[in-house]
């Protein structure tokens, strides 16, 4: 079996296997605020390999999952295997997406009513729908640095500063102001990592808060040996503050509400975290730790290593809670309900190449199984992933994920209802 599913959910809608699907990150809601069947996705060349590949451009559609029915909207060459062309919902009648336009990086806003485009001088990341603000930031340096995630465009500089204070997390408007908002270097000297040398910085995830007040992003750099170092830093859009929120070993994060967050990382001792930047005990030290490390049980492992989904209250982040210790204890990818009572998250492939999607209740603090599907042997066999990227609708009752488990890289929806009325 390439997939198994609880049997209390069903996988109701699939994209046709003529082409590649998929939507993109795990931040996103694709489908259409007033209409579920609705949904924004990229189609590919079919078993595309993105950046490994031939470069394609990727078609901006429609999908009708009730009707079966993808409709070609546009095509882009900004876009990364990850995270797409960072397409999204602006209201129930428009989309944004990147696009480049006449060697530029832009952004592009669509009717989906009018059928008509008006292009946006900044690329866009974030949005933040109260307060009618963008985020955005260097995908060309990204590119440079982790082509999963960044944009190809000709022309542009490919020689960055290591920490430059020009750079780094800008704020924009649908009026084309731009003004950075957090520097790269002024995160490295929150961070405390001035010292570090011979390594170039970057930002990446500005996510907006519910409200729109402060958002959230991740510096990275990588060791000499390619480990990649990620510290979670939080933003206040007035400018009061920036705030360091983890450290070290920071990867997948989820808003619950303004005040809340639930983020995969470290919660270790700051003193643990400075032998990482020491080359010697990294390469002698810190390399056989982990190998030992790794041949433990994965609950013990996890426990030595504190690697966890910690729920961060940012009226006192210095009190760091675990989501359910015993089950979510894997990296993924999670997104919370509209009415935040779940997250829907997921596993990378274990040993036998299956992606478990899983429930989790906040109030109970219980997980669920939702299912689990299998990775096609193309991608591993490129060094590519396909993860599920679970997306709620905005009723709560189905999911949006990618999966290759039928051989190609294809959307489906799953309908979760019985599921969720089952464990109440």
């Amino acid at each position: 079996m390439s997939y198994n599913i609880n049997h209390n959910a069903e996988i109701i809608a699939s994209t046709p296997k003529n082409f590649d699907h998929y939507v993109g990150f795990h931040d996103i809601k694709p489908f259409n605020i007033e209409k579920d069947n609705l949904i924004i996705l990229h189609r590919l060349p079919l078993n595309a390999l993105g950046f490994k590949g031939n470069k394609h451009s990727a078609e901006i559609c429609l999908w009708d999952c009730h009707n079966s029915k993808i409709d070609k909207i546009d095509t882009t060459d900004a876009w990364s295997w990850e995270q797409g062309s960072r397409l999204q919902w602006l209201n129930e009648k428009e989309i944004i997406y990147n696009k480049i336009d006449d060697g530029k990086l832009v952004s592009c806003i669509y009717n989906i009513q009018e059928k008509k485009k008006k292009l946006l001088k900044n690329p866009v990341y974030s949005i933040s729908k109260k307060t009618k603000r963008i985020l955005t930031l260097n995908y060309s340096k990204i590119w440079n640095i982790w082509k999963s995630y960044g944009y190809h465009v000709n022309n542009e500089k490919i020689d960055y500063e290591e920490s430059p204070k020009d750079d780094g997390v800008f704020l924009c408007d649908f009026d084309n102001n731009k003004k950075l908002i957090l520097s790269i270097r002024d995160a490295v000297e929150l961070c405390g990592l001035q010292n570090i040398k011979n390594t170039s910085f970057f930002l990446c995830f500005p996510t907006f808060s519910p409200e729109g007040d402060k958002f959230v992003s991740i510096l990275r750099f990588f060791l000499k040996k390619g480990v990649l170092i990620s510290y979670f830093i939080c933003t206040y859009i007035d400018g009061s503050k920036s705030q360091l929120l983890a450290s070290e070993r920071v990867s997948h994060f989820e808003w619950i509400n303004n005040e809340k967050i639930v983020v995969w990382c470290r919660n270790l001792s700051p003193h643990f975290q400075k032998l990482r930047f020491n080359s010697f005990l990294e390469k002698y030290f810190v390399t056989y730790l982990k190998k030992v490390v790794n041949k433990l049980k994965p609950s013990l492992k996890t426990k030595m290593l504190s690697t966890h989904y910690h729920l961060i209250d940012l009226k006192n982040p210095n009190k760091i809670t675990k989501l359910d210790e015993k089950i979510l204890t894997e990296d993924g990818h999670p997104q919370i309900s509209e009415d935040g009572k779940y997250l829907i998250t997921d596993t990378y492939p274990n040993k036998a190449g299956y992606q478990k999607l899983m429930l989790y209740d906040l109030e109970k603090n219980k997980t669920h199984d939702v299912g689990e599907f299998r990775i096609s042997e193309n991608l591993t066999n490129n060094g590519l992933k396909c993860d599920l990227h679970p997306r709620w609708n905005h009723k709560g009752n189905l999911i949006s994920i990618d999966s290759s488990h039928e051989g190609s890289r294809q959307s489906y929806v799953i309908n979760v209802e019985k599921l969720i009325n089952s464990i109440n």
